[in-house]
């Protein structure tokens, strides 16, 4: 119900575009919200112009629940498609993608892939999967077909749209020589992380952080943050800077976060974790004074563009990332918003340090160019431009 899609759906509605909402929703959703917030948010929906149909999602066992799922959804879609006279089927994600390539080649519609990571990569290099898998080579082959033959292709960096364009990873036959595509980077609205000085004073203070030079990481654990860099790395800055804090903003992982500070011998009084869902996170970003995340280097990550990225510039803070993440390394060194660490060890975390203590000496021209480069590539408005215009090319074959 939080998903980060709806923010750009209702800018679209703004735009005159109708929308219907297929979505999968796992079973605990109907148990944490009662049925009057779901109607609620129907009801909100339906405000903007945004009909929403939800279906269970099925989680096991994997293959069959999975196909279970792209049937039931192709079916729903097929009868939402033509009842509702659908022009374009916008699928975001691989699995969604399956079931929007199906609805399309049986009603002739227009089909967008919003391919949000190579899925079939992920799940190798999440270690989930191995490369000689039935799962990985089914889908990675399925995955290459939605690429080629979509009528518009979003992807999240320039990073991955160089790799697909020029790499041998996608077959060179069979390409749709009309195909429409654009890069669309996470983007936030950029109103809601707009720092009030005396609320953030207040919280602060509320949690012991006044005087406190505060690293910040927001979002999830596992998988992909290297969440032991992170700290080893805020190890490294305690040397320099003696107030230097620890602090962990995430909806999931509490536990795991407490686990990994306490063994790598960081003191309770160096770190703070909190718990806090999505609409929350700009109550908490505000918080920091730096922006942090440290994400495995594989391939499937030239795709990436994290929302906390976007989320750390439209909140003033300088960022610290490692390399080879999507275009955020290369955004960060063309507009000077903080380092780029390309070794994760003690060297390159000390003269990542100094480069950052360098660049705070002119905090005010940080914050200008941070606040610069959030407004004109990853505001919430330029998304949404960039959502219409491919609809119309992809419809009329213009831009809006």
């Amino acid at each position: 119900m939080q998903s980060q899609g709806i923010p750009y759906l209702k800018g679209l509605s703004g735009k005159g575009v109708c929308i219907y909402l297929l979505s999968f929703e796992k079973k605990g959703l109907w148990k944490k919200y009662s049925k009057e917030k779901i109607n609620k948010f129907k009801e909100e929906l339906k405000s903007y112009n945004i009909k929403w149909y939800g279906l269970r999602y099925h989680k096991n066992p994997s293959l069959p629940a999975t196909l279970f799922d792209i049937f039931m959804g192709s079916l729903v879609g097929w009868y939402i498609s033509i009842s509702k006279k659908i022009d374009i089927i916008h699928a975001r994600t691989t699995v969604s993608a399956a079931m929007g390539y199906v609805i399309t080649r049986v009603t002739g519609k227009k089909f967008i892939f919003d391919e949000r990571g190579l899925t079939a990569e992920e799940y190798v290099d999440g270690g989930m999967w191995k490369k000689e898998s039935i799962s990985y080579k089914f889908t990675s082959y399925f995955e290459k077909i939605f690429l080629i033959k979509a009528d518009g292709l979003i992807l999240l960096s320039e990073n991955i749209k160089d790799f697909l364009s020029y790499s041998d990873y996608l077959p060179r036959n069979n390409r749709n020589k009309k195909q429409s595509v654009v890069v669309i980077p996470c983007c936030v609205d950029i109103e809601r992380f707009n720092s009030d000085k005396n609320i953030t004073k207040k919280v602060k203070q509320e949690h012991g952080l006044t005087e406190k030079f505060v690293f910040l990481y927001v979002g999830s654990l596992g998988t992909w943050y290297l969440l032991g860099e992170m700290i080893d790395f805020f190890i490294a800055a305690k040397e320099r800077i003696k107030d230097a804090h620890f602090l962990i903003v995430t909806h999931t992982g509490k536990k795991i976060a407490d686990k990994y500070c306490r063994e790598k011998g960081l003191h309770e009084s160096n770190f703070t974790i909190i718990e806090s869902e999505f609409e929350d996170v700009p109550y908490y970003t505000k918080l920091g004074d730096a922006g942090m995340f440290f994400i495995k280097q594989v391939l499937s990550k030239r795709s990436s563009c994290p929302t906390k990225f976007a989320e750390y510039l439209a909140s003033s803070l300088p960022v610290i990332i490692n390399s080879q993440i999507g275009d955020t390394d290369v955004i960060v060194k063309n507009n000077r918003l903080g380092v780029v660490i390309k070794d994760l060890n003690k060297d390159a975390y000390m003269n990542a340090l100094n480069e950052l203590i360098e660049l705070l000496k002119d905090k005010d021209m940080l914050i200008e160019r941070c606040h610069k480069v959030a407004d004109t590539i990853f505001s919430l408005e330029v998304g949404v431009s960039k959502y219409f215009s491919i609809y119309n090319k992809v419809l009329c074959g213009r831009e809006a």
